[in-house]
């Protein structure tokens, strides 16, 4: 799959130079493979740093308020309406 990505990764700015510099030294194949390991290692950052935020938020911020209860509890309700309407959707084309 991280090849596949690089295959479009490579014409984007970002990677194109780099891909073009190893290509011509080291061939293609070599330079998606590069490209490939460049997204995971960015993918792998972004992860980590967005898990390290996480867990240095304060506790305050993640609890739930009073009014947050009824506000759940209406999403959930919206959600739950949407999906019926999705599911009786995809029964009424699967009949056509």
């Amino acid at each position: 799959m991280l090849c596949e990505a690089a295959q479009t990764a490579k014409r984007s700015p970002p990677f194109a130079a780099g891909y073009q510099a190893i290509a011509t030294r080291r061939g293609k194949k070599i330079a998606t493979t590069a490209v490939a390991r460049k997204l995971l290692t960015r993918a792998w950052h972004l992860l980590t740093d967005a898990e390290h935020a996480a867990a240095t938020q304060p506790a305050a911020a993640s609890a739930p308020q009073a009014g947050d209860a009824v506000t759940d509890q209406e999403e959930v309700a919206k959600l739950r309406a949407s999906s019926k309407n999705t599911l009786s959707r995809a029964t009424a084309r699967s009949k056509i």
